[in-house]
């Protein structure tokens, strides 16, 4: 019984670290027709290794759905410091024909506490053997957990997918994560986003 409650215990702590993304808006050009070829991915991430991480997990999924995709990190390190004219240059001499732009909207913290619980330990069957003070004993044998509180930043992220030869936008998604940690907010995102680039049509 106590393997038993510990299992429970750790199945809850591990639940409540979990990251959760849900979509909250998508929109795509139905004019849009052509399928995109060559893609470039560029998260607008002011840490390095997040963003790294953000804009290969994207061009993996790309590549997944055959196209030929890539980092922006690998070209403009500096998120701040994209130089318009020299993007365009690069995306014309390479035939890029799509960028693929995700940027923070929106980011709040929330607290959410989880009250302890309290469980009996022990058999019901055969709680009479042993009379009176057996029975007794077995009334006060529980365990119980403490309560704890978890730190949650809800986190609004807009994925929008750009056709360059006219600098439009043909896709985007809004989605909204309920993340633990960063790691965690990116896998739930990269998970979601995943199936909706699937289903946009554009590869």
């Amino acid at each position: 019984m106590k393997t038993r409650i510990l299992l429970l215990c750790c199945i809850v702590l591990v639940l409540a670290g979990c990251a959760t993304t849900e979509v909250i808006d998508t929109w795509k050009d139905d004019s849009q027709v052509q399928k995109l070829k060559k893609v470039y991915v560029l998260g607008v991430i002011n840490e390095p290794a997040y963003r790294r991480m953000v804009e290969y997990r994207l061009l993996n999924t790309l590549k997944k759905a055959g196209v030929d995709a890539h980092a922006t990190v690998d070209i403009f390190p500096n998120v701040d410091q994209i130089d318009k004219t020299a993007a365009a240059t690069f995306i014309k001499e390479n035939g890029v024909d799509g960028v693929m732009v995700v940027r923070l909207v929106d980011k709040k913290q929330e607290t959410v506490y989880t009250p302890g619980e309290t469980y009996v330990v022990g058999s019901y069957g055969g709680r009479y053997m042993g009379g009176w003070h057996g029975y007794y004993g077995g009334a006060y044998q529980v365990m119980s957990t403490p309560g704890y509180t978890t730190e949650y930043l809800i986190s609004t992220v807009e994925s929008t997918i750009y056709r360059t030869d006219e600098n439009k936008r043909v896709w985007s998604t809004v989605t909204e994560t309920s993340e633990t940690s960063v790691v965690q907010a990116i896998d739930s995102y990269i998970e979601v986003i995943d199936k909706q680039l699937k289903a946009s049509g554009l590869f």
